[in-house]
């Protein structure tokens, strides 16, 4: 029992040395600029196209199919714009 020196530290508290000398120099250092950077991946541009997608008209498509079935759908002029459509797509500078 005679190593019991009460609830007090044996020593007064010393302040903290650092076992490294610390460089200084006589101005402070200058911000480093680093430009922020965004990778967007794969999976979040399919994302975002999926999102561009029109919802699909139920009506119209089933009003299509019907027509398709009864031979009422292809029309000269109906052909006509396709090919205009797809003929502005593919030659676009004519």
């Amino acid at each position: 029992m005679n190593d019991i020196h009460g609830i007090q530290p044996p020593a007064a508290p010393r302040p903290i040395q650092p076992t490294e000398a610390v460089a200084k120099s006589g101005a402070p250092s200058e911000p480093v600029e680093v430009p922020d950077t965004v990778e967007i991946s794969a999976a979040a541009r399919l994302a975002a196209k999926v999102q561009e997608i029109p919802e699909i008209r139920i009506e119209l498509v089933e009003r299509i199919k019907a027509e398709i079935a009864a031979g009422t759908y292809e029309s000269p002029e109906k052909l006509e714009i396709a090919v205009n459509k797809l003929m502005e797509e593919l030659l676009p500078n004519l």
